[in-house]
């Protein structure tokens, strides 16, 4: 007579099996990127807080440290919160979106341009008690956009990597960068060159996009193709507009 416990005793040999496995993608912390603040005089580089959020986004999770909020939710959210164009938020509000995204974690700052010098800074702050756990900061010429964000992106890394695998055996190691290559940009946008000009127009496209002015979007989106063929991640938005 076949044993009335071996069913129970199979399911309770998967479940020890399972409970062995390495630690998956649900045990990496959760990290929002919120719009970064911008204090220059120029009034059209307001909107390039769009454009650099999904590209950090992107970059960020082409690492595989941590998890990655989507630029689409935190803009619910903040439609939700009636701070749609916000990019200056008190603690409190920050406490509350990071909360509401799910998020250990936040990467905020700000941006400006100068005496043809664009300067990021950029900091992580754990959601749970405001403290800020590293910063890093990112210059270069409107040209170099693109040099500026990735480099930003990788240092982010190095502090994320830090926080989700705090054993020093971990930490020693170098941060592998999205494609293997140091410098290299991630495999979701290819692009050599990005200068801030053809940023703002792929932001204004993401605003439009925001405000559900689809043909607006795409309108902005094809321009910047045509531009920066190489612009994958342009592409992509494209593609998902065009659905």
């Amino acid at each position: 007579m076949r044993s009335l416990f071996a069913v129970p005793l199979r399911l309770c040999c998967l479940l020890l099996g399972l409970l062995a496995l390495p630690s998956s993608a649900a045990d990496k912390p959760t990290v929002a990127v919120l719009y970064f603040g911008y204090s220059g005089e120029n009034p059209e580089m307001k909107v390039l807080k769009k454009g650099l959020a999904q590209m950090l986004i992107t970059d960020l999770a082409g690492f595989g440290t941590v998890k990655l909020v989507e630029r689409d939710r935190l803009q619910e959210l903040l439609d939700e919160l009636q701070m749609g164009q916000s990019d200056k938020f008190d603690s409190a509000t920050v406490a509350k979106i990071g909360k509401l995204a799910g998020a250990h974690y936040l990467v905020l700052g700000s941006y400006f341009d100068l005496m043809n010098t664009l300067v990021v800074d950029a900091k992580v702050v754990k959601v749970e008690t405001g403290t800020i756990l590293g910063s890093r900061r990112g210059t270069g010429t409107p040209e170099e956009f693109l040099a500026i964000e990735q480099k930003l992106a990788q240092d982010l890394n190095q502090v994320l990597a830090g926080i989700a695998s705090p054993s020093p055996e971990k930490t020693q190691s170098p941060t592998p960068e999205p494609t293997g290559a140091p410098g290299s940009p991630s495999p979701s946008r290819k692009a050599r060159k990005l200068p801030t000009k053809i940023a703002l127009r792929y932001s204004r496209a993401l605003d439009a996009k925001d405000r559900k002015d689809v043909e607006t979007a795409k309108k902005e989106l094809t321009e910047v193709l045509k531009e920066q063929p190489d612009f994958v991640l342009a592409s992509m938005d494209l593609a998902s507009l065009m659905k």
